[in-house]
This record gives structure tokens, C-alpha cells and sequence, in this order.
């Protein structure tokens, strides 16, 4: 990351999981925080797996799976559904490991 610091650990029923906001997510992804809330408005991305007083949270390690994907999205015209399905399947994998 770089010399901002997006991360922090939180419990999450009762696991310590290393979280960022949508600004370290992106970071972590390579895309501006605006793209990725545009993706979230448009359906491309599902809502964040966690909510702390307000803000967004991704687990790092969901970050660095959707890194790749989202890399080869592209800007201005709809994804494929094959990445459809693999950012769909990866966020549904991180809510239930934390269910």
C-alpha cells in the first residue's frame, strides 16, 4: 500500500480479519474510489460485506482476490457475465465465512 494507511483490524463474530475502506480497496485494486462506487451503484460490484459507523469495509484478502477481475474490467461498456459471476461468487464466499 502506499504511505496512506486504508487498513485496521476488526472482530468479526469473534475472528480478526484485516479490513480496508473503498479508498484502500482501490488501492489495492488499481481502480480510483469513484470507479468503484460507480461499480457498486451500477450492480458491477455488491454492496460491501461489512459496515462499521457508516463506512464501507473489504477484507484484504477479498481485495487481492478481486484484484485480477477487476484489473480487465472494462471502462465504458458492461462486463462480461463470467466476471459477473466470479465477483458475485467471491463477495457471497466472504459473507457466509463471516455468517
Amino acid at each position: 500500500m502506499s504511505k496512506r494507511k486504508f487498513s485496521k483490524r476488526v472482530a468479526i463474530k469473534g475472528v480478526v480479519v484485516e479490513v480496508v475502506t473503498i479508498s484502500g480497496l482501490g488501492e489495492i485494486v488499481g481502480k480510483s474510489r469513484t470507479t468503484l462506487l460507480r461499480y457498486t451503484r451500477t450492480g458491477v460490484l455488491p454492496e460491501a460485506p461489512f459496515t462499521l459507523n457508516g463506512y464501507r469495509y473489504y477484507s484484504v484478502e477479498l481485495a487481492k482476490k478481486l484484484k485480477p477481475i477487476i484489473q480487465r474490467l472494462p471502462l465504458n461498456t458492461k462486463p462480461s457475465a463470467e466476471d459477473l459471476v466470479q465477483i458475485n461468487s467471491l463477495f457471497k464466499e466472504e459473507i457466509t465465512k463471516y455468517a
